[in-house]
């Protein structure tokens, strides 16, 4: 897909994004998004899959499967040296946003343990360029409101995925070891 075409769809989400007014919904939303930027950048590095063409990828599609969960999708992605630690921790910290919204009757992020998370998130992107990019791009206020925070900090998650997707190549795999294989 062209960089204008990914421009164009990640702009269509961003304007999703910045019409929600609740935390909950931001955080699902906002962490589906990231599941599937997760899935294209594994999909785009690892070699084909061996299945049929009809049939969904044997590890990246199928729950329960080696790489069909949020959580190993990034954890997969940092070892494979995608993504930076710091990132990973980001994703780790969203991830268990994403589980409190989904999996609690009450969610609130002045409270604990959603406070601290949110904390966490937080630390780990607004030094980041990309954070005040998005935030010069998308938000016209110096100081951002509590839910403009949310949409930021997804956003700038989001952006940084779309950038490494963009980046990754696929893997022509370990030539020493194919060659030991073949013979």
């Amino acid at each position: 897909m062209s960089t204008a075409k990914n421009k164009e769809l990640f702009d269509a989400f961003a304007d999703d994004l910045l019409t929600e007014r609740a935390v909950r919904p931001l955080v699902i939303i906002g962490s589906s998004k990231v599941d599937v930027l997760l899935l294209e950048i594994l999909r785009a590095f690892l070699l084909p899959k061996t299945s049929a063409p009809r049939e969904g990828d044997e590890l990246l599609e199928r729950d329960p499967g080696p790489l069909g969960t949020f959580s190993s999708r990034m954890k997969m992605c940092r070892r494979l040296g995608l993504i930076d630690s710091t990132l990973h921790l980001a994703l780790e910290k969203l991830r268990a946003l994403r589980n409190a919204s989904a999996h609690s009757l009450l969610f609130d992020d002045a409270k604990s343990p959603v406070r601290e998370h949110l904390a966490d998130f937080k630390k780990s992107l607004t030094n980041r360029k990309s954070y005040k990019l998005i935030k010069e791009r998308y938000f016209d206020e110096a100081s951002l409101s509590r839910i403009e925070e949310w949409q930021c900090l997804l956003l700038t998650v989001c952006a940084l995925l779309e950038a490494v997707r963009e980046k990754v190549k696929q893997t022509t795999g370990n030539k020493i070891t194919m060659r030991i294989s073949a013979s």
